[in-house]
């Protein structure tokens, strides 16, 4: 049996730009826009620190830890007991991100495209899709992400300079109109979607080597700019106060943008972007949560994955509605998710410190 190669670093680094780069493109931009309203960009620039810190954080780590999976070297380094308890916390953090990601997928669906279409019919197509993506593994959806991201990336460089005509980036000014407590309060929201760059731990595993320095380095700058270039393009596109109130800014700049003269609307186009970062990062998470759980039972990964499935769509279609999850949202689950990236990779950096000092006296 001829075993496939695994996938290379810059189908990881695609993956990536999928998997966080609708959290930092789509998600966390309304939240962002009402935290700081006008400030919000400059709010994004500050983060550039904290960001800068846990990309070193990251980085270091990623070097002691290698390709081996994380909760494997936890186990090494902390015990079993540190170990489970990070499993747990992380299957309960990748579900709910899949959650958040498949309710806000299929709102949009509704409120833009389809609105008499029933959601638990959009939430189950969109479920198998990523369910198939999913039980097929981590190397699918990286190669599919290789072939999704380019087309990704031109229709964004496209809605960007096509809509220049309507943008004023005086708007982006004057700053600190409500003094500085806005712009710290958009400083964590920024950290929030900027700090997903840790899901590089989950998907060293899959790859013959981790990422060096110049391409993690890279990618960062690239998850930066995936935040502030649609921030202020709503903002000098809308006006700050116009965008604080669009429900997905991100679209709004599609549905003004057009094809030349006989084309007047091209926010279809949106649909393939959406859709195809929804999928990766839904799929990426069932992953992560499935491999963690690995048993000596074939059957057990896809019993798994097919009851996660089960549970996550009458979830995204009866829960909540759309007020009800971006409260949620924007007042916990973005705040937490900043806080918990930070705290987990903190315990890791600090573990992988006593390491190298342990490999620096036995040599």
């Amino acid at each position: 049996m001829i075993r496939s190669p695994k996938p290379t670093k810059l189908h990881a680094i695609m993956t990536l730009m999928l998997t966080i780069g609708i959290t930092n493109h789509v998600f966390i931009i309304p939240a962002l826009l009402q935290m700081a309203k006008r400030d919000a960009w400059f709010s994004v620039l500050l983060a550039a620190v904290p960001f800068a810190i846990m990309v070193c954080l990251i980085g270091f780590a990623s070097s002691q830890i290698g390709t081996q999976p994380l909760p494997e070297w936890i186990r090494q380094q902390l015990g079993r007991i540190p170990a489970f308890l990070f499993q747990c916390i992380i299957t309960v953090y990748f579900f709910a991100t899949a959650w958040s990601s498949l309710f806000d997928t299929v709102m949009w669906m509704k409120v833009t495209f389809l609105p008499y279409t029933p959601v638990l019919a959009t939430s189950l197509i969109l479920m198998l899709l990523c369910f198939s993506g999913a039980l097929k593994g981590m190397k699918t959806i990286a190669i599919a992400s290789g072939i999704l991201l380019p087309l990704v990336v031109l229709l964004g460089f496209y809605v960007a300079i096509v809509n220049i005509e309507y943008k004023d980036y005086s708007l982006l000014f004057p700053l600190f109109e409500q003094g500085w407590n806005p712009v710290f309060k958009g400083v964590l929201y920024a950290c929030s979607g900027l700090f997903e760059v840790f899901f590089i731990f989950f998907l060293h595993p899959y790859l013959p080597a981790p990422l060096d320095k110049k391409r993690f380095i890279v990618f960062a700058f690239i998850l930066f700019g995936l935040t502030l270039g649609p921030l202020t393009g709503a903002i000098a596109e809308f006006n700050p106060f116009e965008a604080a109130i669009q429900r997905y800014p991100a679209y709004e700049e599609w549905r003004i943008a057009g094809f030349g003269k006989y084309v007047s609307q091209t926010d279809f186009f949106s649909i393939y972007q959406w859709l195809s970062g929804s999928c990766i990062r839904i799929s990426f998470a069932l992953i992560v949560i499935a491999d963690m759980w690995k048993q000596r039972s074939t059957r057990w990964r896809p019993s798994l994955l097919a009851i996660l499935a089960v549970i996550l769509v009458p979830l995204s279609c009866y829960t909540l509605s759309d007020i009800a999850f971006q409260h949620l949202m924007i007042r916990y689950v973005f705040p937490a998710n900043a806080y918990l990236i930070l705290c987990l990779t903190l315990i890791i950096a600090v573990a992988a410190m006593f390491r190298s000092r342990k490999k620096g006296r036995t040599a």
